[in-house]
């Protein structure tokens, strides 16, 4: 449903107890000659000791340059909301019902760190950062990288105004970048597996620690995962996109029914060129009678430049396919359009495992420990 939150606290709706374990001291925030004239800041990320004993967020203290006590210092909280309750994140929590547990858990977590703060002052924060996400448990007949390596052939970027692009390990995981918000899609299994392997660096998130020994000793499931990672500022203008009405805080946005309208909306874009898939490429002859079914007075050059440009998409991907062949703006969109028109009735097995995938976002059941690691279910 949703895993990372970042939440912010004002001052009064804190004490801490322990400054000595921030990174610098934050009892230096009391000073008004510390710092730079810019905002400071101070951390606490847990120690590996402090994780042996259980999972625990990360914590920034903010002091602005300027305004008064109350007001110029706040504090951001950043957890993950499975975590914090099952020590992992491909469990999934049920939405709503799980809210009040989380909070009691955080506030736990809290005061292991020496912090002190209220149920309603947690439940109440604005939120500075969301990701909404879901794990999808897949056929093994269908590997996670073959589903990503169709994605990553998509011309998601230019539909999502996205500005970077990001491929990792093989294949593994496909990330799109904005100013406002991320998505990822990875194979969840292998990105745990590179952790341990190679470190938390060449993962897909933080805090590994308390998963590392999820499957010892287990078959290992297909597990992709969707996640959206959205900034508030974002947020913001999606909720209003999607039509609904929410508070920036904690309690408004820890909602199942908006995890699933978000991932389903940003699925539906991430798929709207699956078309240029489903053309038959097999046959010169089949491919050419297609075009000319469609396009009865196109020019055999014409002919032969759709068939170039739809060809090297199926191989290296819509905006690859325009990099290649240096097509200009005006080229690309017209070559886009009629490729469209191609699309034929008969499917790719791709799409049966991206309705498949369609159906679980749909249904949204949350993914619960004997999904994964019972071998009875697995073989299902």
């Amino acid at each position: 449903m949703l895993d990372t939150i970042a939440i912010n606290l004002q001052r009064d709706d804190y004490i801490i107890h322990s400054p000595e374990r921030f990174t610098p001291n934050v009892g230096a925030l009391t000073n008004p000659l510390f710092g730079d004239g810019g905002i400071v800041k101070c951390y606490y990320n847990p120690t590996k000791a402090e994780k042996a004993q259980g999972y625990l967020p990360r914590i920034t203290v903010f002091k602005k340059p300027f305004g008064d006590w109350a007001s110029a210092v706040w504090m951001k909280i950043e957890f993950s909301a499975p975590k914090l309750i099952f020590g992992n994140n491909f469990e999934e929590l049920n939405g709503n019902e799980d809210f009040d547990r989380v909070i009691k858990a955080l506030l736990e977590g809290l005061k292991r760190m020496g912090i002190e703060t209220t149920f309603d002052a947690l439940s109440n924060a604005k939120i500075s950062a969301i990701h909404y996400s879901k794990n999808i448990l897949l056929d093994r007949d269908m590997p996670c990288y073959l589903l990503i390596q169709t994605l990553q052939k998509l011309d998601i970027s230019a539909k999502l105004d996205l500005n970077q692009t990001d491929f990792r390990n093989g294949g593994q995981m496909a990330k799109y970048h904005a100013s406002t918000f991320e998505i990822a899609i990875y194979d969840k299994v292998k990105d745990l597996e590179q952790a341990r392997k190679y470190g938390a660096r060449r993962g897909a998130e933080t805090d590994y620690d308390c998963q590392k020994d999820l499957f010892t000793g287990q078959k290992t499931p297909e597990v992709l995962r969707l996640e959206i990672r959205l900034q508030s500022r974002k947020l913001k203008s999606l909720i209003k996109n999607l039509g609904v009405s929410r508070k920036m805080t904690l309690t408004d946005l820890y909602c199942a029914s908006l995890s699933r309208a978000v991932l389903m909306h940003y699925w539906a874009e991430i798929t709207k060129g699956l078309y240029v898939l489903n053309i038959n490429t097999g046959s010169c002859e089949k491919l050419i009678d297609n075009i000319r079914a469609h396009f009865p007075k196109k020019r055999p050059n014409t002919i032969l430049a759709l068939m170039g440009f739809v060809q090297t998409c199926q191989q290296v991907g819509i905006r690859g396919a325009k990099l290649l062949l240096g097509l200009n703006n005006s080229q690309f969109y017209r070559l886009k359009a009629d490729a469209q028109k191609l699309e034929q009735e008969t499917k790719s097995p791709h799409f049966a495992v991206l309705g498949a995938v369609k159906s679980q976002l749909k249904e949204f059941i949350p993914l619960v420990k004997e999904d994964i690691v019972d071998e009875d279910l697995l073989g299902k």
